[in-house]
């Protein structure tokens, strides 16, 4: 089983030279980093998308989302990310690989994407000077964060964020700006 605690991200972050420092807080704004013990990306083959919307369903009684949305139960979930193909995150074992690698492509794109967590206002104003989407709560997108290719789960409070690892300092860049904007528009001095 693949376990991967905060610490270890963090260290494999400062390993590569990634110079990120999160949290970021101003005002009721902020930005942190979201532990994923793993990330897998499937795409079934032709014609197996209900051989594995089943499979997965035994293994971890979860539903294989429809587009534009996530299902989750406890710690794991499963993104849409876009046609015909899902992010299973913190399945929590490489057993998916045995489970359905006979009829989906399956790539373990734990060290490619980095989740992060963005406290937001009730508008999404952050995201708003980031996104060209309109936000909906409970909603997935594929879209551009600040020009990189980027996954967004709306929340009520804010956005789980998707963001590839060789472009984690610019977006930590570029939504530490859009955060300190949105402050001092409201008055916050941090």
């Amino acid at each position: 089983m693949i376990k991967r605690e905060v610490g270890s991200v963090v260290d494999s972050l400062r390993k590569s030279e990634l110079t990120v420092n999160l949290p970021i807080k101003h005002g009721d704004l902020s930005l942190s980093l979201e532990v994923t013990n793993t990330i897998f990306s499937i795409m079934p083959f032709k014609g197996q998308h209900h051989k594995i919307a089943s499979r997965l369903k035994e293994k971890f009684n979860i539903d294989l989302p429809s587009p534009n949305l996530r299902t989750f139960k406890g710690e794991a979930s499963i993104y849409w990310v876009g046609l015909d193909q899902w992010f299973v995150v913190n399945s929590g074992s490489v057993d998916l690989f045995h489970l359905i690698s006979d009829d989906a492509a399956t790539t373990d794109q734990s060290d490619g994407w980095i989740k992060m967590s963005l406290i937001d206002t009730q508008n999404k104003d952050v995201l708003a000077r980031l996104c060209p989407v309109q936000p909906i709560v409970e909603t997935v997108v594929r879209t551009k964060l600040a020009g990189m290719m980027s996954i967004i789960f709306f929340t009520e409070n804010g956005a789980e964020l998707f963001v590839m690892r060789s472009m984690i300092e610019s977006a930590v860049n570029e939504i530490e700006i859009a955060i300190k904007s949105v402050a001092a528009q409201k008055g916050v001095n941090e």
